[in-house]
């Protein structure tokens, strides 16, 4: 699941793909650039937060980090692992055609929620940074912006 020995392939998909966050979570974290996760779809759940549910033909694009140990045990406390808020498990990505495996963080709940907005920001802020599509970054505000006042994909 890494990169060598010491780093661990990250894909973020939610507030993590937002560079001036990572850089106070994981100082020195690299950024590896967007890549895409086939067959799950990006929610908002009740708890207001960022997760994916398995769906085939999906597509959630995000962003790729190199991160260390350190970054990890950090990530983990910030995304309550060990409460059970979120899951960690290893998912195969696309980043420019090609499999990369990397860590994924999962909530478990899929009953749709609406963000707070600076957390959609976020979101928005980070995939805009590392030229997401645009279609995709459009699709994320429309479907979790403040406008949206029932929450979740348009079909």
């Amino acid at each position: 699941m890494g990169e060598g020995s010491a780093n661990t392939i990250y894909f973020a998909y939610g507030s993590n793909m937002c560079p001036q966050q990572m850089a106070v979570r994981c100082p020195g974290g690299q950024a590896l650039g967007q890549a895409e996760l086939r067959d799950w779809q990006f929610l908002i759940n009740a708890r207001t937060y960022a997760t994916i549910e398995d769906r085939p033909g999906a597509v959630t694009h995000g962003v790729l980090w190199s991160l260390t140990p350190g970054h990890i045990a950090t990530l983990d406390n910030y995304e309550s692992v060990a409460e059970g808020m979120y899951t960690k498990t290893s998912l195969i990505v696309q980043k420019t055609g090609e499999p990369v495996e990397a860590l994924v963080y999962i909530d478990p709940v899929y009953e749709l929620g609406q963000p707070r907005p600076d957390y959609l920001q976020t979101i928005l802020n980070g995939a805009a940074h590392f030229g997401l599509p645009p279609g995709y970054i459009a699709g994320l505000d429309r479907d979790w912006g403040v406008a949206n006042a029932t929450s979740g994909p348009r079909e």
